[in-house]
């Protein structure tokens, strides 16, 4: 039996052995597994992993938060590398930006769950510290866009990735139809509703980012 965690590098590595282990378990199931299984997977009581997290909810919005700041940390890197004018950086943009979002297994299917599951369930304090994360991301990186930029404005800027983060989930959540609903679109010969997440993004990134300045 796996002892307790006393001191505070012992405690963050099991904070961080239960996300490890939701994670995982998430990507394998494609739903929230219960702390029981969390527990279970990581070989330690339920009751331990309610010390650490008050919900199965409050783990995946850690686990969101984990991916969020990694996919802005690599989108500076990203925005450096953009070409100028404006208005050429759109399609660079846009390639760099699908390609940390295939980069990441858990990203998208746990912001398919962000509205209609996690902030349902979160406290509200927890919910407004996610959200304050992601506008201070925005935010940042709205920055570095306009400095780089002459076209945008910091508040522009920020409202241009704002935009483009709606377009993400919205196009994530029609394209990623059930097995069942696909083959019915399938019969019924309806190819218009049978779409591709990333080539869809792709031009949908393009003509957002360069109608913002047109």
């Amino acid at each position: 039996m796996k002892q307790n965690a006393i001191t505070a590098e012992a405690k963050a590595q099991r904070r961080a052995d239960f996300l490890r282990s939701a994670r995982a378990l998430f990507l394998q199931q494609q739903r929230l597994p219960a702390v029981a299984d969390i527990a279970a997977d990581t070989g330690l009581a339920k009751g331990t992993v309610y010390r650490y997290f008050q919900s199965k909810e409050q783990i995946f919005l850690a686990l969101l938060s984990e991916d969020f700041a990694a996919l802005f940390s690599q989108l500076e890197t990203v925005v450096t590398a953009l070409p100028q004018p404006f208005v050429a950086a759109a399609e660079p943009f846009a390639k760099g930006y699908l390609r940390l979002l295939q980069q990441s297994d858990s990203l998208l299917p746990l912001l398919a769950l962000l509205n209609a599951v996690l902030e349902q369930n979160l406290p509200q304090p927890q919910l407004l510290a996610f959200k304050q994360q992601l506008a201070q991301a925005l935010d940042t990186l709205g920055a570095q866009l306009a400095k780089r930029f002459t076209e945008l404005t910091a508040t522009g800027a920020s409202q241009l990735l704002l935009n483009s983060y709606a377009l993400t989930l919205g196009l994530y959540q029609s394209t990623r139809l059930p097995p069942a609903v696909l083959a019915l679109l399938q019969q019924a010969g309806l190819s218009q509703l049978q779409r591709d997440f990333n080539t869809e993004l792709h031009y949908a990134l393009i003509a957002l980012w360069r109608g913002t300045v047109s």
